[in-house]
Formats: C-alpha cells, structure tokens, sequence
C-alpha cells in the first residue's frame, strides 16, 4: 500500500516549473494533458512511454517531442522529470535523471504547482470524474470565465484535453490514485462519490474514504465542499472551518425528467438560485448526478443558474464514457471506459435504458490482476446482467503478480456462467467479437486498458461476413 503524499508547502516562486520538461508516462490521460498544456506555455517538453500505450502523433502535433520505450538518454537536458504514478523508481530514466541530480517529481505534484494562483476547482470521486470536470470546464467556458483545464480524457464539447484559458478559474481531474489529489491546489473541493477502488493503494473501503477525507480538509478558509449524490450520508466528510459544504440533495433537484433517443429532458429546482429547463444530451441516468455536481460546483464560483442550463444541451460528453458510435450493419457500437463493477452495472443499465428490447453484448477487458482479485464476484455479477460476454484477457498494469492473470480469467469465466466467451487478447479480439454479433445488437465495449481502439474497428468491421 503506498504512503500518502504530502502538499508542498513552497511558496508560488519556488514551484514553477522550469522551461525544459520530461514526462515519463507521457500516455496517461493526465500527463498527455499536462504536457500538451506546458507545451503551449512556452515549455520545451518530451517524453516517453510504451509503444503501445500512448498517442505519439496527437501529443508530437501540439509540440512535444516523444519517443517510445525507456532509455536513459531520452532525458536529454531536461531540467525537471516528471512521471506518472504507474512509472516505478527502477524505471530507467528515472534512474538517470536522480544520478545526474535532475529532480524527480510525480504528475500530481507538477499539476498543483500549475494550478498555483488559479482559482482552482478539483473534481474528484471513485467515479465520473472525467464527465463532471469537462461538464465543468465546458459550462465555465460558456459563461465567458476563459478557464484553464485538464481532463484525463479526451472530452468532446473542448477544443482539447487541457486549455490554458486566460481566466482566474481553473479546474483540473483530481485522481485518488496514490493520494495524488493531495498536491493539489483549489478552493473548490467536489467529490462525485466515494466507493471501495485502488485498493493495492488504499487497503481497503476505510482508507479510501480517509483519502477523502483528507482532500476534504485541505479546503482554506472560504473554500466550498461539493458533494454528489454518490456520497452517502454515513460517508465522513467535512471541511475544515471557515469553508461551506454543500450536498447536491441540499441544493439541487431534478423534477419531470424524461428519456428519449437524444438523451434526456427536465427541470433543475435550485432554491434561492431559481429553476430551469435542462436538456442532457447523454447516455446513462448517472449522468444526471454528475450533471447536478457540476451545476452546483459552478454556482459555488458564482456563475447563476439560469445562465449555466441553457448550455446543458451542447455538451456532448467525453469519449470512451458511455460513447455511441453509431449503428452500423444493424448493430450498435457504444464504447465505455468501465473496469468497476459497479460501473459496469451502469453501463448496462444505460443501455437497456435507451435501447429496450435490444440483445445486449458486453466486450470487457478486465484492468490489472489486483483489481479483478479485489472485485471477481462484483464482476462476475455485473456480467451476468449481459446477454453475452465476450472476456478479453486482463490488461496488466502496475501489477506484482501478473502471473495470477489467467487463473483469475478462468474462474471469473467459470462464475459468470456459458453466457461468456473467451476471447484472449484485445488487440486481436477483432474477428471473434463480430462472430458473436448480428443485426439488432448492442455491443457495449469496455475496459480501461488497451481495447480502446477495438470499438472503433468494430464500428468499421460489422458489415464483414461473420463466421459460424
């Protein structure tokens, strides 16, 4: 179980980055980001990553110089190393960089000192974090704030994954992993929701709720703590004195929704801030809450009700989360970024939801041994509610026993039932996941590895003749 990290207490002066910067890790959703911002700073940024894991022609066209694999030598002469969390101490140009005195410092702790004299929003919670950030960042950029923003995803109502906007607001993803959120600077505070995950981090449901905790309380004075829906309240969370706490079922309501096939309709009671129409252009009722949390994190900057709503209808979500990709040769593709049960559950909630009477397929990949060991029953019992599965070997990733990987697919294979369909590796998983379809399927893709890009060959591919 890793340590927590602890807040820099430097002043502004001693934590801004110096101009030449290395990113190992550089394929990570937040650390892609981050370089692509620095970059448009004006920083001169490189970086590495596996060969198979990271977007080097999106990440060299905004500027950063990129290289696959690790070696010493791709430090070069750069001034500061920055690395992922995943990237371990033994990594190779990590090393370098320590013997040749070139500090070392994680991603979380670099975006807390980019976020240093921003008014900065975090938003944080085991789940939705990538869609309430954007929600945010999009419904700031309306208002006419010009913020700046990181979202370790790709979101599809922004220009990118970061911006540097002119403005004083900033609102960044805030990762639990590691206590990274830890290092963050903000004065608004938002928590989706709290539930059991990362436990190779945290030990277990305790310690997770105890991280956020900690974030909780280092709000300042004046600083406001939003709360979402999925924070319960047997859930211990407070702030620290001087600073408000707002719960969304305090503040915020959802009246009259409606579902159709472009998404969803209603009203917003907010009290003293007043009432409005929304329309919702997602898919999957959860996107509610993380609506109602973005809505109140924005009213705690100061930007009114009625101005917020109107923009509601042109955000388009971000992709992998719940992304519908269309119909092709009668079967519709939808590309998710689930690898927890319970977002798994979700998923297949959403789906049945918008497409009733429909076969539902889910292609999962599960995400690291430790996680599939902590969750098998979970898995096992958010799979069932699929007409079929179809079971991608397990994408390996931070994990210290990888040879445990295929024993763990066998048995959530054998718990799941002769619904599931082995598959063996995501990449090459092509073939056999158009054999398992027909016309009037939804195939929900899923798994936070490297089967992202197995949707948008399937919604190409439906049309090939199928075997069997």
């Amino acid at each position: 179980m890793s340590s927590p990290s602890q807040p820099s207490s430097r002043t502004p002066a001693q934590r801004a980055l110096p101009e030449r910067l290395h990113c190992v890790g550089v394929g990570g959703g937040g650390l892609s980001a981050l370089a692509r911002l620095l970059a448009a700073r004006g920083h001169v940024v490189s970086g590495s990553d596996s060969a198979a894991t990271f977007q080097a022609e999106e990440l060299r066209a905004a500027g950063v110089a990129v290289r696959s694999g690790h070696d010493a030598r791709h430090v070069g002469d750069a001034q500061l190393l920055i690395r992922s969390a995943a990237v371990p101490d033994s990594n190779p140009e990590v090393a370098a960089a320590l013997a040749h005195d070139v500090p070392v410092i994680k991603y979380s702790e670099a975006l807390g000192r980019v976020m240093t004299g921003r008014r900065g929003i975090a938003v944080a919670g085991t789940h939705g974090k990538s869609t309430t950030t954007a929600l945010v960042a999009h419904l700031l950029r309306s208002a006419g704030l010009d913020p700046a923003w990181i979202v370790g995803a790709r979101p599809l109502s922004l220009p990118d994954s970061s911006g540097w906007g002119q403005g004083d607001a900033m609102v960044v993803e805030a990762c639990e992993y590691d206590h990274s959120f830890l290092q963050l600077e903000y004065e608004i505070a938002v928590i989706n929701g709290v539930a059991p995950d990362h436990l190779d981090c945290f030990g277990d449901a305790r310690g997770v709720v105890q991280a956020f905790a900690r974030f909780a309380q280092r709000l300042p004075p004046g600083g406001t703590l939003v709360l979402g829906a999925g924070v319960g309240a047997d859930c211990e969370l407070s702030c620290p004195v001087g600073a408000r706490r707002w719960h969304v079922e305090d503040h915020l309501h959802l009246d009259r929704v409606t579902e159709d096939a472009h998404g969803y309709h209603g009203t917003v009671e907010g009290g003293a801030w007043g009432r409005g129409p929304f329309e919702l252009p997602l898919l999957g009722r959860h996107n509610l809450e993380n609506l109602r949390t973005a809505l109140l994190a924005v009213l705690a900057l100061g930007v009114p009700l009625w101005f917020a709503l109107p923009h509601v209808a042109s955000f388009l979500g971000v992709a992998r989360r719940l992304q519908d990709l269309g119909e092709h040769d009668g079967v519709r593709v939808i590309d998710d970024f689930a690898h927890h049960p319970d977002a798994l559950l979700a998923a297949s909630d959403a789906v049945r939801a918008r497409f009733p009477n429909r076969r539902v397929v889910g292609i999962f990949q599960p995400h690291q041994v430790s996680r599939t060991a902590d969750f098998l029953p979970g898995f096992a019992s958010a799979l069932q509610s699929f007409d079929a599965v179809g079971l991608c070997d397990i994408f390996i990733s931070r994990d210290r026993h990888p040879e445990q990987a295929e024993g763990l697919a066998r048995d959530l294979a054998k718990r799941t039932g002769d619904r599931l369909l082995r598959l063996g590796a995501a990449q090459e998983a092509d073939r056999a996941v158009a054999a398992m379809l027909r016309p009037g399927d939804v195939c929900l893709i899923m798994g936070a590895g490297d089967i992202d890009g197995l949707a948008g060959r399937l919604a190409g591919a439906t049309a090939r003749p199928r075997a069997g």
